[in-house]
């Protein structure tokens, strides 16, 4: 970009069109358009035979301002190489050259180099499961990185969400936060990943470990497919996916039964506690006495610390509040402190996390 300027600063009176040369390459990308319709628009932007070099097939294309496309037997003397040997372009303009043909080349070359690269991520279909470890390992270079983005058809600035979804056969094994028996996870990764497909998200998938990885490219619904117990990171920049990626896989270590999608966003200081060894979690006074809840008296705890209130909680579980009291009182028997204000709820749902983390803990879920 820092170039580009100084080529406009040049331009002087034509620095107005220089900007809209700009403007015009980068809504071609933005449109994702294909090789054949970069040529063509290229062409009659620059109203001159343009041509194109496609290393990777050694083929040459030529296409005309009026959208004739021939093979020229070879590149002209005059052409600009593309980056990382993926090829190169060229205009073929008779007479003297115009104001604008080198903003307008240089931003062709731009819009090529991402359109082949995106070309061949379609080719692979989307299914290099190299390029998705890449792009989220923390050990990947910058510059390796944006290559890896730019394959899978994500640009290294635009924003990104990773997902950490626990495999179906990796579910916590039935534990004192648990609902009724539903076996293995409803939903398994796959389908999720292509429910999102579904709902008009750009994704690329791969497992890594016992975790499928999913990268979307666009900010994620409240309300997912259910299913599987999901983990989502932060959106940032694809340039730091790796972060989301450890934001995701945080964040699935506190999914459970009933906390099936969990956010990084959402985890606040709770995040803090993802670390602590089991040992530490299982030896809290608060998860031991959590744990010895019988069914009833936790999904009222639960209820109640969501809620907020026992005629709420009661509500929300579709009990009378005097039943629902009555449950409140057991538990507090057995955890030994009061849920009737806010710090003794505070501690309960804190307590309550801790059991799921505990539960991802001894079943081996990724850290």
């Amino acid at each position: 970009m820092q170039g580009l300027l100084l080529k406009l600063s040049t331009l002087d009176a034509d620095a107005e069109s220089a900007v809209r040369v700009i403007a015009y390459f980068d809504s071609l990308l933005r449109d994702h358009v294909s090789v054949p319709t970069l040529l063509a628009a290229t062409a009659r932007l620059a109203q001159c035979p343009v041509g194109l070099l496609d290393a990777a097939t050694g083929r040459r294309t030529r296409t005309s301002p009026r959208g004739a496309v021939d093979t020229p037997a070879e590149s002209p003397a005059q052409v600009r190489e593309l980056s990382d040997g993926l090829g190169a372009v060229w205009m073929e303009r008779e007479g003297p050259a115009h104001g604008l043909d080198e903003i307008v080349l240089e931003r062709y070359a731009v819009a090529a180099e991402v359109t082949l690269e995106r070309a061949a991520a379609l080719a692979r279909s989307g299914q290099d499961p190299a390029l998705v470890e890449l792009v989220l390992s923390a050990e990947t270079g910058e510059a390796e990185r944006a290559r890896a983005l730019r394959l899978l058809g994500f640009a290294p600035s635009a924003p990104l969400q990773a997902l950490a979804i626990a495999l179906p056969d990796r579910g916590p094994d039935r534990g004192p936060d648990r609902g009724p028996d539903r076996g293995p996870d409803r939903g398994p990764d796959r389908e999720l990943a292509a429910g999102l497909r579904a709902m008009g998200h750009q994704v690329r998938a791969t497992r890594i470990g016992d975790t499928e990885a999913v990268l979307v490219a666009t900010t994620l619904p409240r309300d997912l497919p259910e299913g599987s117990r999901v983990g989502i990171g932060p959106e940032l920049p694809g340039a730091r996916a790796a972060e989301s990626w450890a934001g995701a896989r945080t964040a699935l270590r506190f999914t459970g039964p009933h906390d099936h999608v969990m956010r990084w966003s959402e985890l606040g200081a709770l995040a803090l506690f993802a670390d602590l060894p089991e040992p530490a979690v299982a030896g809290l006074a608060d998860v031991r006495a959590m744990e010895r809840l019988g069914e009833e008296s936790l999904a009222a705890v639960r209820a109640l610390c969501l809620a907020g209130s026992v005629r709420g909680a009661a509500a929300t579980v579709h009990l009378h509040h005097s039943s629902m009291a009555a449950r409140i009182a057991r538990a507090e028997s057995v955890l030994g402190f009061s849920l009737a204000d806010a710090a003794g709820r505070l501690r309960a749902h804190l307590a309550l996390a801790l059991v799921r983390l505990r539960a991802n803990l001894r079943s081996g879920t990724p850290a």
